[in-house]
Protein backbone atom coordinates (compact mmCIF):
# COMPACT_ATOMS: atom_id res chain seq x y z
CA UNK A 1 0.00 0.00 0.00
CA UNK A 2 1.42 3.42 -1.06
CA UNK A 3 1.60 6.28 1.26
CA UNK A 4 -1.04 8.39 -0.87
CA UNK A 5 -3.54 4.69 -0.37
CA UNK A 6 -2.76 4.82 3.40
CA UNK A 7 -3.54 8.57 4.10
CA UNK A 8 -6.94 8.19 2.27
CA UNK A 9 -7.57 5.10 4.05
CA UNK A 10 -6.76 6.54 6.80
CA UNK A 11 -8.56 9.89 6.43
CA UNK A 12 -11.93 7.73 5.43
CA UNK A 13 -11.84 5.81 8.76
CA UNK A 14 -11.97 9.28 10.90
CA UNK A 15 -14.32 10.84 8.33
CA UNK A 16 -16.42 7.76 7.04
CA UNK A 17 -19.29 9.63 5.51
CA UNK A 18 -17.87 12.83 4.86
CA UNK A 19 -18.97 13.70 1.19
CA UNK A 20 -16.64 14.98 -1.01
CA UNK A 21 -17.97 18.86 -0.96
CA UNK A 22 -17.13 18.55 2.73
CA UNK A 23 -13.36 17.45 2.20
CA UNK A 24 -13.03 19.96 -0.55
CA UNK A 25 -13.74 22.94 1.66
CA UNK A 26 -11.94 21.21 4.52
CA UNK A 27 -8.64 20.46 2.93
CA UNK A 28 -8.59 23.35 0.31
CA UNK A 29 -8.61 20.97 -2.74
CA UNK A 30 -10.66 21.60 -5.70
CA UNK A 31 -13.64 19.45 -5.99
CA UNK A 32 -12.81 17.67 -8.81
CA UNK A 33 -9.43 16.82 -7.78
CA UNK A 34 -10.17 14.94 -4.46
CA UNK A 35 -12.87 12.69 -6.29
CA UNK A 36 -9.68 12.33 -9.00
CA UNK A 37 -7.53 11.57 -5.92
CA UNK A 38 -9.66 9.03 -4.61
CA UNK A 39 -9.88 7.50 -7.79
CA UNK A 40 -6.53 6.50 -8.34
CA UNK A 41 -4.77 9.89 -9.52
CA UNK A 42 -1.17 10.57 -8.02
CA UNK A 43 -1.04 12.87 -4.82
CA UNK A 44 0.85 16.21 -5.10
CA UNK A 45 2.85 16.71 -1.80
CA UNK A 46 0.60 19.98 -1.01
CA UNK A 47 -2.09 17.44 -1.30
CA UNK A 48 -0.55 14.82 0.79
CA UNK A 49 0.11 17.71 3.71
CA UNK A 50 -3.51 18.84 3.38
CA UNK A 51 -4.69 15.61 3.94
CA UNK A 52 -2.38 14.49 7.02
CA UNK A 53 -3.58 18.02 8.39
CA UNK A 54 -7.03 17.02 8.89
CA UNK A 55 -6.08 13.54 9.82
CA UNK A 56 -3.76 14.74 12.64
CA UNK A 57 -6.40 17.65 13.81
CA UNK A 58 -9.02 15.07 14.10
CA UNK A 59 -6.83 12.77 16.12
CA UNK A 60 -5.41 15.46 18.71
CA UNK A 61 -9.30 16.29 19.18
CA UNK A 62 -9.05 13.22 21.66
CA UNK A 63 -6.85 14.33 24.74
CA UNK A 64 -5.18 10.82 25.26
CA UNK A 65 -4.00 10.68 21.55
CA UNK A 66 -0.84 12.87 22.15
CA UNK A 67 0.16 10.56 25.64
CA UNK A 68 -0.53 7.47 23.80
CA UNK A 69 2.06 8.78 21.05
CA UNK A 70 4.38 9.51 23.29
CA UNK A 71 4.66 6.59 25.18
CA UNK A 72 4.57 4.44 21.98
CA UNK A 73 7.66 5.77 21.30
CA UNK A 74 9.09 5.57 24.77
CA UNK A 75 7.78 2.04 24.85
CA UNK A 76 9.42 0.95 21.34
CA UNK A 77 13.37 2.55 22.74
CA UNK A 78 13.19 0.94 26.31
CA UNK A 79 10.79 -2.09 26.58
CA UNK A 80 11.82 -6.01 25.34
CA UNK A 81 10.72 -7.50 22.19
CA UNK A 82 8.37 -10.02 23.82
CA UNK A 83 6.68 -6.96 25.97
CA UNK A 84 6.36 -5.30 22.82
CA UNK A 85 4.83 -7.88 21.10
CA UNK A 86 2.66 -8.49 23.91
CA UNK A 87 1.36 -5.06 23.59
CA UNK A 88 0.94 -4.90 20.17
CA UNK A 89 -1.28 -7.89 20.37
CA UNK A 90 -3.08 -6.22 22.85
CA UNK A 91 -3.91 -3.16 20.80
CA UNK A 92 -4.33 -5.19 17.09
CA UNK A 93 -7.54 -6.96 18.95
CA UNK A 94 -9.03 -3.89 20.80
CA UNK A 95 -9.06 -2.19 16.89
CA UNK A 96 -10.05 -5.71 15.21
CA UNK A 97 -13.00 -5.39 18.06
CA UNK A 98 -13.67 -2.14 17.02
CA UNK A 99 -13.82 -2.39 13.30
CA UNK A 100 -15.56 -5.69 13.89
CA UNK A 101 -18.85 -3.95 16.00
CA UNK A 102 -18.60 -1.06 13.26
CA UNK A 103 -18.63 -3.34 10.27
CA UNK A 104 -21.76 -5.06 11.95
CA UNK A 105 -23.21 -1.42 12.58
CA UNK A 106 -22.92 -0.59 8.88
CA UNK A 107 -24.51 -4.16 7.89
CA UNK A 108 -27.07 -3.91 10.22
CA UNK A 109 -28.04 -0.26 9.07
CA UNK A 110 -28.20 -0.80 5.13
CA UNK A 111 -30.23 -4.13 5.49
CA UNK A 112 -32.58 -1.81 7.54
CA UNK A 113 -32.53 0.79 4.53
CA UNK A 114 -33.52 -1.85 2.34
CA UNK A 115 -36.21 -4.18 3.84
Amino acid sequence: MTLQQKTLHRYRQLFPTKPLREISASTGIQITRVFRLFNGKIMKVGELEAFEKAINEKIHENPHAENLTNLIEEASVILTSDELKKITEYVARKVSARNFARCENQCNYQTANIA
